[in-house]
């Protein structure tokens, strides 16, 4: 279970997000990809489950360090332009 408040002197990653979420009759999830912070905060677990086939649940797991995939977004990830650019302090 992630963290649910960081400590004060704190780095890692932090947080869950949803990515997908698929539902059939009934308002029934049938599949859902999730992205969050493992318990000791060191990487970015991403859970994949799959719960299609009448029976059978699949769950998958990926893990990757929060630089790495900082660094596969910026690789690969198209730069949005004019957000947030951070312009330098007026010298006056």
């Amino acid at each position: 279970m992630p963290l649910t408040k960081p400590p004060e002197k704190w780095t890692g990653a932090f947080g869950a997000m949803h990515l997908l979420a698929e539902y059939g009759e009934e308002e029934k999830l049938l599949r859902s990809v999730r992205l969050e912070a493992a318990t000791d905060t060191r990487c970015v677990v991403l859970m994949d489950r799959d719960l299609r086939k009448p029976g059978i649940q699949r769950e998958i797991r990926y893990e990757i360090t929060p630089a790495e995939l900082i660094a596969l977004i910026r690789a690969h990830g198209a730069e949005l332009p004019g957000e947030n650019h951070v312009r330098p302090a007026d010298p006056r």
